[in-house]
């Protein structure tokens, strides 16, 4: 017996036998596997990439670059369409084309405000350019080219040529800054429109409808002075009353003209005239009166034609008188505006009465001649009225 006890086997005394097959393997029971840890938990192995989640970024990034790319694009319109927006060029031509297609309404709300303290424009009256009247205005300006643009800080000048039919005009317009529009452009002004002409309308007497282009329009006392754009105007024929008219229309031609000179002023007057139904009213009037002197039973009737000047009306009775010639007016003539004169001429009467000679009455029969006849005619509204003279 051993002395120094049994033997230890490779494992000593402390575990179980190895596992079959270790030793054969040539491998240590205890050695550390590969790739293991101080702790010797096992080492986990690297996760997949999601190929949905792959597929959403490639997507949002490409949503992003186009954004940008639309961006860039539309800034570069955008500053576009405002620099042409804001050009003083495209404000004559906005203004220009209001003109030709008969707008001059949103013509005229173009223009810069008339300022009478600064003084931009006299007093003018502007109530025939609305787009009713004028679009019915014939030879309009019918069409531009705008030939130059020179703008300096904030004063710019356009110039353009202006077709008004055969013939066309070169006119410069000037435009003032209005401020900043949209940060970085100047807003223009139009201070210099087309140069507008004047007509003087007068309409004597009692009018009672007035039409331009026929458009009614307002009546108005004494003359009126219309500011009015290029083109033909037809001023309509005045409507008066029964006994008070106005004859033919006025039409009126406007230019372009030169934009340098002064304003080109036209007259339209339209002077009051008797109508046939006057005439005939007055003639009616001066027969009755005729016809009441010839009753008359007095030698020298008041305010009658037919008199015996120079006799002694005690020495005549039993009184007659009677026409045998009646007077005529050469012409009915005058301004019924005002009381007017005329004269009734030629007319002959018959006198035939009782006439004392001495002691003793005689019958007499004699002719008076008449070679003038005076009156004084007033025409009120529907009225006239007749003063006859001796």
């Amino acid at each position: 017996m051993d002395s120094q006890g049994p033997r230890a086997d490779a494992q000593g005394y402390q575990g179980a036998p190895p596992p079959p097959g270790a030793a054969a393997q040539g491998q240590s029971p205890y050695a550390v596997p590969p790739g293991a840890g101080y702790q010797g938990a096992p080492v986990p192995a690297p996760k997949k990439s999601n190929p949905k989640l792959r597929k959403r970024l490639i997507i949002a990034g490409s949503v992003v670059g186009g954004l940008l790319v639309l961006l860039v694009i539309g800034g570069f319109f955008g500053y576009k369409h405002l620099s042409e927006k804001y050009n003083p060029k495209l404000q004559v031509e906005s203004y220009l084309q209001a003109v030709v297609d008969g707008d001059i309404e949103g013509a005229m709300d173009m223009v810069a405000a008339y300022d009478e303290e600064n003084g931009y424009y006299a007093a003018q009256d502007f109530s025939l350019m609305t787009n009713e009247i004028y679009s019915k205005a014939e030879n309009r300006i019918s069409g531009f080219e705008i030939t130059n643009v020179d703008a300096s800080g904030i004063f710019a000048e356009v110039t353009a040529d202006v077709k008004q039919g055969d013939e066309t005009t070169s006119v410069t317009f000037d435009l003032t800054s209005a401020g900043d529009a949209a940060v970085f452009f100047e807003k223009w002004e139009l201070t210099s429109p087309l140069r507008e002409s004047e007509i003087a309308y007068r309409v004597d007497g009692d009018s009672t409808e007035l039409a331009v282009n026929g458009v009614a329009i307002e009546g108005f006392d004494d003359s009126k002075y219309f500011s009015v754009y290029p083109g033909d105007y037809t001023f309509n024929t005045p409507k008066g009353t029964e006994y008070v008219g106005y004859s033919g229309e006025e039409k009126v031609s406007v230019g372009v003209g030169d934009p340098e000179a002064p304003a080109e002023v036209l007259d339209v007057v339209y002077r009051p005239e008797l109508t046939d139904a006057a005439r005939e009213e007055i003639k009616a009037q001066t027969k009755a009166h005729l016809a009441s002197c010839m009753k008359s039973t007095e030698l020298q009737p008041q305010g009658c034609p037919n008199k015996a000047d120079g006799e002694d009306p005690n020495n005549f009775r039993n009184i007659k008188w009677s026409m045998t010639k009646e007077p005529t007016y050469e012409s009915i003539e005058g301004d019924p505006s005002y009381p007017f004169p005329l004269q009734a001429k030629d007319g002959q009467f018959t006198l035939e009465a009782e006439m004392k000679r001495g002691n003793e009455w005689g019958t007499q029969k004699g002719t008076v001649e008449l070679y003038s006849m005076p009156a004084m005619v007033d025409i009120q509204g529907d009225k006239i009225n007749i003063t006859f003279g001796d």
